[in-house]
């Protein structure tokens, strides 16, 4: 059996890291590392030991003295990551159970592909805080087969639903340390030449945050994330980019967004 390692980094989010951890020690599958990579913030230590004692599963703690980009916290999580496969959690994330059994299978069963994901359950919230218990007023399901051209027009794959071999990211060279947004769309535009990706349906493997007041709110993005949009157009040839979230893509879709009310009323049903 592979060992799956789980990149996950941090700042300044103690109480939602420790659900995004509590998800991973309750994975079916059991050969799962984490590796959390605090990102310049304040200590995670006794989350660490927290999990250890819970869990008893192997789990690594790197801290960067000062905040680095995205990319480059999650290439330093991947070089000590000893896992063949290589899944990421973002910090205010949470996996379903059966999330890593469900992907490790695949890619077994499947070795032409080197890219697994499952569907997504975006959480609508409206809180505001980074670390505030989180108020979900709706949710939204996102989930489809990989197509390259509606791909190229916008990124439907979160970061936190997929699992994807370690060889690829080797070969690569991991995610492009010069990108402020979007480096996980660019990754996967770049590493599609490797081999196929490969969508997992039927059960949801990953509750997304997306917070309507919060730091990955709507559609109003700053000149920063256009400028990496366009390199990414400029790049890959690609039609010119619109910035949208996850949320926004998946109701682009025509995925139903339901209010937390009436989700309650169909599951009590």
């Amino acid at each position: 059996m592979s060992l799956v390692s789980v990149i996950l980094v941090t700042f300044e989010r103690p109480a939602r890291l420790w659900q995004a951890l509590e998800s991973v020690g309750m994975q079916t599958y059991d050969q799962v590392e984490v590796v959390v990579i605090n990102n310049g913030g304040t200590s995670v230590e006794a989350l660490i030991d927290r999990y250890q004692q819970l869990f008893r599963r192997p789990i690594q703690l790197i801290t960067l003295r000062y905040p680095q980009r995205l990319p480059v916290a999650r290439n330093v999580g991947i070089a000590s990551a000893q896992g063949e496969i290589i899944a990421f959690l973002d910090d205010d994330d949470r996996y379903r159970p059966g999330h890593l059994e469900r992907l490790h299978q695949a890619l077994e069963q499947r070795p032409d592909a080197i890219l697994v994901y499952d569907d997504t359950l975006i959480l609508i919230e409206d809180t505001v805080g980074r670390d505030e218990k989180p108020h979900v007023i709706a949710t939204c399901r996102l989930g489809l087969p990989y197509d390259q051209k509606r791909f190229e027009h916008d990124s439907y794959i979160p970061p936190s639903a997929l699992a994807l071999r370690r060889k690829v990211l080797e070969d690569c060279g991991g995610f492009d340390r010069h990108l402020d947004h979007v480096e996980d769309w660019e990754l996967l535009l770049r590493i599609r030449k490797y081999g196929a990706f490969l969508y997992v349906p039927g059960e949801i493997g990953i509750e997304y945050s997306l917070r309507l007041s919060g730091d990955n709110r709507g559609s109003s993005f700053d000149q920063s994330r256009l400028a990496c949009l366009d390199v990414l157009t400029k790049r890959y040839n690609l039609s010119p980019l619109v910035p949208k979230t996850f949320y926004d893509v998946a109701r682009d879709l025509g995925c139903e967004v339901i209010p937390t009310e009436q989700e309650a009323t169909i599951q009590r049903e």
